[in-house]
């Protein structure tokens, strides 16, 4: 008989499937929320010791930090664009001046 630790089964998340690395989905570059609720259980019991709401809210935004920067990870072994905002100082540029004219 084997161990069935499918999410679905409710049976026990090995360790292996709940790391950050498995957060973002390597086919579609979607976010597995049933692993970001996992983390977040694990998280909320590591620092706070216990599974309120307000220890699960505040496990989330700190796995959730890094979501964007493991999407655009993603991004980049893909080789699709990454959004990218390119910010210009108003005024012309002088010699001598380190400062932008804002």
């Amino acid at each position: 008989m084997s161990k069935n630790t499918f999410p679905v089964s409710g049976g026990a998340m090995p360790a292996a499937v709940l790391t950050i690395r498995n957060l973002i989905d390597e086919e579609t570059g979607e976010v597995k929320i049933w692993v970001l609720k996992g983390l977040a259980r694990r998280e909320a019991m590591l620092t706070w010791g216990e599974i309120s709401p307000r220890a699960l809210r505040a496990a989330v935004r700190m796995i959730a930090d890094m979501i964007p920067e493991m999407q655009c990870a993603w991004r980049q072994r893909r080789g699709l664009p990454i959004a990218m905002t390119t910010i210009t100082p108003y005024g012309s540029a002088r010699d001598g001046v380190r400062r932008s004219a804002f």
